[in-house]
């Protein structure tokens, strides 16, 4: 054999190992490429099949939240419709005449509310004087009917026609519960400032305690 057919040969080997070096590389670069697309696409699988679960999950939580309130709200209606009375029982209402920044009024307030559950036929309304004049003048003109002194000096508690109080402490509660029953069990029972309001023009502003 020539020394150049050897050349040729020599070289032919080494392109054909090249090339069979080349065709490997291509075929692990392939199979790991397609390896990664295979993974990539089973986490998304994955990440969707656990992403449909927990929504799964979540959605009887939503409905148990929607549904709270409902719940909730028709328990109020219920305490509510027990607590209110009917349109055939009878009210009695607690008048507080008061003045803005007064502290025993804001204690008589504060009283009044504790009782919100304790007489469900009992209504509590409240009329600022000092710096509302309409209300002013319906306390005076209250007071006139009772026979009492026309003043300007608050609380003012009225019950009915036959009981009034000028002035207010925590001494004086059972004193103003027991006329609550009193009223609530006579037959003479009347409301004189809402007898003065559909006889009078004035332009009250008052405010609902309970």
């Amino acid at each position: 054999m020539t020394k150049e057919k050897k050349t040729i040969l020599i070289g032919m080997s080494i392109t054909i190992l090249l090339l069979a070096l080349a065709i490997l590389i291509f075929y692990f670069i392939y199979n790991n490429s397609k390896e990664t697309n295979n993974d990539n696409t089973n986490n998304n699988l994955i990440n969707e099949n656990i992403n449909n679960n927990n929504e799964e999950i979540e959605k009887p939580a939503e409905n148990n939240e929607a549904s709270t309130p409902q719940e909730n709200s028709s328990n109020q209606t219920e305490e509510e419709t027990v607590s209110t009375p009917s349109e055939d029982e009878k009210i009695v209402t607690i008048y507080l005449f008061r003045g803005d920044g007064c502290p025993h009024c804001e204690h008589a307030m504060e009283f009044f509310k504790t009782l919100n559950t304790e007489y469900p036929y009992l209504r509590i309304i409240s009329y600022e004087v000092w710096y509302n004049e309409e209300n002013r003048k319906l306390m005076e003109e209250v007071s006139t009917e009772l026979g009492i002194e026309v003043s300007t000096s608050v609380p003012l508690i009225i019950i009915g026609n036959d009981y009034n109080l000028r002035g207010y402490g925590e001494a004086r509660n059972d004193e103003i519960l027991e006329q609550v029953e009193k009223s609530y069990q006579s037959d003479t029972y009347e409301d004189i400032v809402e007898k003065v309001l559909e006889n009078s023009s004035f332009n009250v502003t008052s405010e609902k305690i309970i």
